[in-house]
């Protein structure tokens, strides 16, 4: 049956839904520690050191993935992830780490190689549907909240049934063949993947890169952490503060994830970039300065950042595989993984330590420091060189 699908069509969905089901899993810690009443600065330190140690693989995975093992390694990832759907049974930070830093190991080895093989997809339309696959990431993080809420609540000891979706899209991988994801390895990936990475830094503008992308991802990844503590702690209604206002930061991620792909394609990735840091920055602000706005402007306004902040990555990751096309998982790694390790280190480990200076609304306080963060990050988007005409048109 899979036969007469066009088999692009066939990789974009299934790795959309894998996306969808890894992001998912790691968006569940976040609510986890909230509704356990977990220490904030503990619960932080667990999810940077257990990104820093899991994400920081993606650059071994992503050389690995250029070597020929995209499929392995996208399976292996998945199961991995869904150790998160145990974490109800824990009784101890310690297995707490062990769960989540399996998760994050998952998720390391996932990323770097679906999105290298989503951007060999289409050459013309990188930025697209790196976007697209984006949204289904987009989309897992923002129901993760409400429904594990929901599940946690409802299905008591067997909590850990949300892990059989991803098992059952793993077996259906298994058991079809998919000739998209049977590519050759690349013939330059002899070199050592650290010594890639380095000479990626090299380059001025994926230095940029880097540092904006650790910048928006730092406010990203702390804005997950700290959101239902945020709105738990002024009060808002239980169903915005567990799950509500997530849903609504995510979903604006998700829904406008494919059109600044677009405009990335159409017009300039360095614009879009621009823009996006200057519409994050003010949402930003304006929900944490103005704590009594009614919660439909709340939501509005997390809306507005999520779709905001959520851009920067994937239209970051579309330049990167532009400027290296024929490295596309180590520079996928370089442009998530090894962001990613460190932006959850300075969001939600950052972030949990900070509210230990406060004593008054101390996770909005602890927000308002890290979203300085993304001046920084517009500063680099500024500096960018302005794309060639081919790189504007999306032409490999």
């Amino acid at each position: 049956m899979l036969k007469k699908i066009n088999p692009t069509i066939i990789t974009l969905v299934l790795l959309w839904v894998g996306h969808f089901l890894v992001d998912f899993m790691i968006g569940i810690w976040a609510i986890f520690k909230t509704l356990e009443g977990l220490d904030i600065g503990k619960a932080g330190l667990i999810a940077g050191i257990s990104a820093f140690a899991g994400e920081g693989l993606q650059a071994y995975f992503g050389s690995l993935s250029d070597r020929g093992h995209t499929k392995k390694l996208i399976l292996i990832g998945m199961i991995a992830t869904t150790c998160a759907a145990f974490l109800p049974y824990g009784n101890s930070y310690e297995i707490y780490f062990l769960l989540f830093l399996l998760t994050c190991l998952g998720s390391g080895a996932f990323h770097p190689c679906a999105a290298g093989l989503i951007g060999k997809l289409s050459p013309a339309r990188k930025g697209l549907f790196i976007t697209l696959f984006a949204s289904g990431g987009c989309a897992g993080i923002a129901v993760s909240q409400i429904v594990f809420r929901s599940a946690y609540a409802s299905l008591g000891a067997q909590v850990g049934l949300i892990a059989l979706p991803t098992l059952f899209l793993v077996l259906f991988i298994l058991l079809n063949t998919i000739p998209d994801w049977n590519h050759r390895p690349a013939p330059s990936t002899k070199q050592r993947f650290v010594s890639e990475i380095f000479h990626f830094f090299k380059r001025r503008e994926l230095t940029y890169l880097y540092i904006l992308q650790v910048c928006s991802q730092s406010v990203f990844w702390g804005m997950i952490f700290l959101l239902p503590d945020i709105l738990h702690t002024r009060q808002a209604p239980t169903w915005f503060a567990f799950g509500g206002g997530h849903l609504f930061y995510t979903l604006g991620m998700g829904l406008l994830l494919a059109p600044a792909g677009y405009l990335a394609d159409r017009f300039s990735a360095r614009q879009v970039l621009n823009t996006v840091f200057v519409i994050g920055t003010i949402s930003l602000f304006t929900f944490l300065c103005f704590p009594t706005l009614p919660i439909h402007f709340q939501a509005l306004v997390l809306f507005i950042f999520g779709g905001a902040i959520g851009a920067v990555n994937p239209v970051g990751v579309a330049y990167g595989t532009h400027l290296v096309p024929d490295k596309p998982g180590m520079i996928s790694a370089f442009l998530m993984g090894m962001v990613w390790c460190v932006a959850e280190v300075i969001g939600p480990a950052g972030g949990g330590m900070l509210t230990r200076l406060f004593t008054t609304d101390a996770p909005a306080y602890a927000m308002g420091i890290l979203g300085l963060l993304l001046l920084i990050g517009f500063a680099m988007s500024v500096l960018l060189p302005q794309e060639k005409k081919e790189l504007k048109l999306g032409v490999a």
